[in-house]
């Protein structure tokens, strides 16, 4: 119901609030709760029910006869001449559609986020194991050990494609909208931008959270560092210390990204074109983040094993990943940031 009510004031949005149009809202908003009860007592879901109220009543163009208010939307004349013919566009994305892939997308959340945190902790195991089997705590060969950390970091990365390859799957019927090759919709970005207003307060705090755990990621290290300089585990300490740095960065994005699918279908879905055949959002590539996000932590790995196995510095290399999960934090806060004042000019 709530993506309702959102979806209407994203409709009125463009138009004066007079007393004539306020009250033509209200009615259209009693109408479609109305719509909407009864889909829900005929057994529809929330989906399904706020879908087919959208497309019964979605269109204000189409309702302003019945309200009674088509001469106050004061519609603008259409273009004549040369300026009357847009360039050829890729079909207008539909509701069914919109509906389908914000469908996959909720559905996937868990799954990205497990994913991705598996890609994040996969050195975890080799940079322990490897301090451990550098200062013999255990009765075990020192191949040994960091042959089983090897195998449990490409274990976690198999995991972790796997994963993202059951996400491909599912999205894989709505490739035109993951790229970019379908037209505006108003319809579809009206309920879009319902769906990702009613759920905007959940994305705030989880991202609060994950960015707190992202500054505060270094404290363990630092703490093993300065509190255990010297002593005789010092080293192990350290790599845990550098361990738990990854955790944390893990955990933040743990708890981010499911909260995220709504703002991204929302911002997908807005990559379409409009009537001139140009991006509406930008250009329709990537995001920042998630350009440097998808070669980063293969890269962060490469750095680290290279400097590993032709050192042979299993006992100083662990330093890559506290520096680069805080280094990725940055850059993830600083693209953020960037994205959002590159909206804001527009």
């Amino acid at each position: 119901m709530n993506v309702i009510i959102a979806y209407i004031d994203t409709m009125f949005s463009a138009y004066p609030q007079t007393p004539r149009l306020l009250e033509a809202k209200a009615e259209l908003q009693g109408m479609m709760e109305d719509a909407y009860t009864g889909l829900i007592a005929e057994g529809r879901s929330e989906n399904e029910a706020v879908g087919q109220v959208i497309r019964d009543f979605g269109k204000l163009e189409e309702v302003a006869p019945v309200l009674g208010i088509t001469a106050e939307l004061d519609p603008s004349p259409a273009p004549v001449g040369p300026a009357a013919a847009p360039r050829t566009l890729e079909p207008p994305v539909t509701l069914d559609e919109a509906t389908g892939y914000s469908e996959a997308k909720r559905r996937t959340r868990f799954r990205l986020a497990a994913g991705v945190m598996l890609f994040v902790l996969s050195p975890v195991s080799l940079v322990v194991l490897n301090a451990v089997a550098a200062r013999g705590f255990l009765p075990v060969r020192e191949g040994v050990l960091q042959f089983a950390g090897l195998l449990l970091l490409l274990l976690c990365v198999a995991a972790g494609v796997m994963l993202m390859v059951s996400i491909s799957r599912e999205t894989a019927p709505f490739r035109r909208i993951e790229d970019g090759r379908f037209g505006l919709n108003p319809e579809v970005t009206r309920w879009a931008e319902a769906q990702r207003t009613q759920r905007e307060s959940a994305r705030i705090r989880a991202l609060q959270f994950a960015i707190s755990l992202w500054i505060l990621a270094p404290i363990p290290l630092i703490a093993f560092s300065m509190i255990l300089d010297g002593g005789p585990t010092a080293g192990l300490w350290s790599s845990v210390g550098a361990a738990l740095v990854l955790v944390f960065v893990a955990t933040g994005l743990g708890i981010l990204l499911p909260q995220t699918w709504a703002h991204s279908v929302a911002e997908q879905l807005g990559k379409g074109k409009n009537a001139r055949g140009d991006r509406a959002n930008g250009d329709g590539s990537q995001g920042f983040v998630g350009v440097i996000a998808a070669f980063y932590w293969p890269f962060l790995t490469l750095i680290y094993l290279a400097w590993s196995f032709i050192g042979n510095a299993w006992g100083d290399s662990w330093i890559v990943w506290p520096i680069g999960a805080v280094l990725f934090a940055a850059i993830a806060a600083g693209g953020r940031a960037l994205e959002s004042y590159r909206k804001a000019r527009r």
